[in-house]
């Protein structure tokens, strides 16, 4: 990834799961929409900075 691209990623509220880093945001949506629906589990997306981004909160 080059220098300065905003990264994205999935993570858990209700577990240690961080997924890994994407460059898009709808694709790390999609993997803690899956991580969600799979165990039950509230997650969010985040930015480079460990940020949550507002509106990302996905619950199942």
């Amino acid at each position: 990834m080059s220098q300065g691209q905003l990264r994205y990623r999935g993570r858990c509220a209700d577990c240690p799961w961080v997924g890994r880093p994407f460059i898009r945001y709808g694709t790390a949506e999609a993997a803690a929409r899956d991580h969600a629906r799979a165990n039950g589990h509230i997650c969010f997306v985040v930015d480079q900075y460990d940020l949550r981004i507002a509106g990302s909160t996905i619950r199942w």
